[in-house]
């Protein structure tokens, strides 16, 4: 798959999902390095980029994503997120499993998370699939 895009603009949607209900969690952490593996992997024009140097970027970054998720242009700030990769339809098939894939993978029922995914799907053209995460208590 080639196309040009930063590294941040890559790693953003990814880490929106992760930060987004104002929780990071451990399998959603682990989720996202692999799923950013996969992508990066996936790109012809990138270094595929270590796990620390996965993690390094985020930790970078978390702060003033955090800070863009609670300003008054938050919705601008995801559909630029999101609409970047418009007409690169492998990519946004790719992108948009690996956020589905980070979103389920605490099994926990985030109302923002689900709204992002929400957005996504409907900005890149999908139906989102019929799921739901059941708590086991």
């Amino acid at each position: 798959m080639t196309a040009r895009f930063t590294t941040d603009e890559i790693l953003t949607p990814l880490a929106l999902t992760v930060i987004i209900d104002n929780k990071v969690r451990d399998p959603e952490m682990s989720e996202f390095i692999v799923q950013a593996e996969g992508l990066f992997d996936a790109l012809d024009d990138f270094n595929s980029m270590s796990e620390k140097e996965i993690m390094a970027w985020f930790h970078t970054h978390e702060n003033e994503l955090v800070e863009k998720l609670k300003g008054r242009g938050k919705n601008t700030f995801i559909l630029k997120s999101l609409t970047r990769f418009q007409g690169h339809d492998a990519l946004i098939e790719a992108m948009y499993d690996a956020m589905l894939a980070i979103s389920i993978s605490d099994k926990e029922y985030h109302v923002d998370e689900s709204d992002l995914i929400k957005s996504a799907a409907s900005l890149w053209g999908y139906v989102r699939p019929p799921f739901k995460v059941v708590s086991n208590s």
